[in-house]
């Protein structure tokens, strides 16, 4: 069974890994073709679905895969019940809403643009849940189907639908036929016909079950969309694109580490969650992990961002470096949080992600604190930054708390991998003119090195899992000479 979870987990890591692949190339061919502001005006469109989508933040198809009842026809007929509601629901606010957030945002040409968002929910809203009961037998095989087709269809579109359009409409299209074309496979997936029933009881049970992710999801959208809506009602649509373009950088390789992390990380530290000594083991070589992989992400957009920014997205947009430098602080910090609450959901603590969103909430005060003043985008995502280290810091607290899992044991990662940045940024001011940007390039692999060298020098853990990935992939040399190095912290061997 392990071994089968295992391997479904390396599944849907690696379909995660194609999903952002796409979403990132979809948006490099967006942002070339469209300017500044019709890119903005897409970023738009995005966050008002976002804000007004319900089915997803109940997460109604994770209820089928979790309730005892997920194999019964009736009772998926009854939450597909459920999902067609929230999507009816769903599109009559867009449609209440279209007028004002035409005018709040960007201009009331773009009124009938967000009144056609709210066929994307009512569309969703019809999705055949039945798909999702593979995966009560752990075969995910259709979950990724369902993932992964939009997602290279609409990749494939775009770029015909942008010079077509040549406006923010080719997003529009393809928001709408992503919607369409994943509604149709879940169907074409699906082992029964859809059906929708009303259940009172089971209405009771599914309300029970998603409403504290959905109070979760309008917290999320605070914290992750909540100072691009903020930079919108204060800046030009031009600027909304600049800094949507630098978010996309730095949340593709971030997301997709968190996301993977998840799936392997959950079923490792459940399977002891009650033998304290190897759970606390595991979670330190997870959390060390996590902040070595972040620390590696930041170095390498603070030595190559704006290069790598100008070369996916074009030259229109040069100078984004340092901005998308502090977006991947920013998400690298939140991916060292997911850590935490991965550990506190192994223990059944789901209130600990609650708890956390809530504190970082403090990021979007911030924003909009330089909202008001009309400050630099890139205080933006420095207090983006700072929310985060308030919502980790808060979770670290519960963790002692709960379940007594001592703070240095996060603590000392995170200070480890700060000291890396701060030494490869040191370094950088010190030996790289800016005529000369290619040497970044080539400092890039020597940073890396000294990044993963000081965490395996410095945590006993982390070189237990470095040992035991270069014996399953038979390299004999290297690594072996780590295992005689002192330990800095920890004595815990799993």
């Amino acid at each position: 069974m392990y071994r089968k979870i295992f391997k479904g987990t390396s599944f849907l890591s690696a379909a995660e890994v194609v999903s952002q692949g796409c979403a990132l190339v979809r948006n490099m061919i967006l942002a070339r073709f469209l300017a500044k502001a019709d890119f903005g005006v897409a970023a738009l469109l995005g966050m008002v679905l976002t804000l007004f989508e319900l089915s997803g933040k109940l997460a109604l198809s994770q209820q089928v895969i979790q309730s005892k009842h997920g194999d019964d026809p009736k009772f998926i007929s009854s939450v597909q019940f459920s999902q067609f509601a929230a999507g009816t629901l769903s599109a009559l606010l867009i449609l209440l809403a279209a007028w004002p957030l035409a005018h709040f945002f960007s201009g009331p040409q773009y009124f009938t643009s967000i009144l056609a968002l709210a066929l994307i929910p009512f569309i969703s809203g019809m999705n055949n849940l039945d798909v999702y009961r593979f995966a009560r037998r752990l075969a995910f095989g259709p979950l990724v189907l369902v993932d992964t087709i939009p997602q290279v269809i609409s990749t494939l579109a775009a770029w015909p639908l942008a010079i077509f359009f040549k406006d923010y409409r080719a997003v529009l299209v393809l928001l709408l036929g992503k919607a369409l074309f994943s509604t149709a496979i879940t169907h074409l997936l699906a082992e029964h016909r859809f059906s929708m029933k009303f259940n009172a009881h089971w209405l009771r049970e599914s309300v029970k079950f998603s409403w504290p992710l959905l109070l979760n999801g309008f917290i999320q959208i605070g914290n992750f969309q909540g100072d691009s809506m903020v930079v919108a009602a204060s800046f030009p649509l031009a600027q909304l694109g600049i800094y949507s373009v630098a978010m996309t950088i730095a949340m593709a390789p971030n997301l997709t580490i968190m996301r993977i992390s998840s799936s392997l990380g959950l079923p490792l530290l459940a399977e002891v969650q009650n033998d304290p000594p190897r759970f606390t083991a595991r979670y330190s070589q997870l959390v060390q992990t996590m902040a070595l992989v972040g620390s590696i992400v930041i170095v390498g957009m603070m030595l190559c961002g704006e290069q790598v920014v100008m070369l996916l997205f074009g030259s229109k947009y040069a100078g984004v470096g340092a901005l998308a430098c502090w977006l991947t602080a920013s998400q690298s910090m939140r991916v060292l949080r997911a850590s935490t609450t991965i550990a506190a959901m192994a223990r059944g603590d789901t209130i600990n992600n609650l708890i956390s969103s809530s504190w970082r909430l403090s990021g979007l005060l911030l924003a909009i604190m330089v909202g008001i003043l009309k400050a630099s985008i890139t205080w933006f995502a420095v207090a983006a930054l700072m929310g985060e280290i308030i919502a980790l810091s808060a979770t670290i607290i519960r963790l002692k708390s709960k379940h007594s899992i001592a703070p240095k044991r996060t603590i000392l990662p995170a200070a480890v991998g700060v000291m890396c940045v701060v030494f490869t940024g040191g370094i950088k001011l010190l030996l790289s003119p800016g005529q000369h940007p290619f040497f970044n390039w080539l400092f890039l692999p020597v940073a890396v090195l000294l990044n993963v060298g000081a965490f395996t020098l410095c945590f006993a853990e982390l070189r237990t899992v470095m040992i035991d990935l270069n014996r399953r992939l038979r390299m004999k040399l290297g690594w072996q000479v780590t295992n005689t190095l002192p330990a800095f912290s920890g004595d815990l061997k799993d």
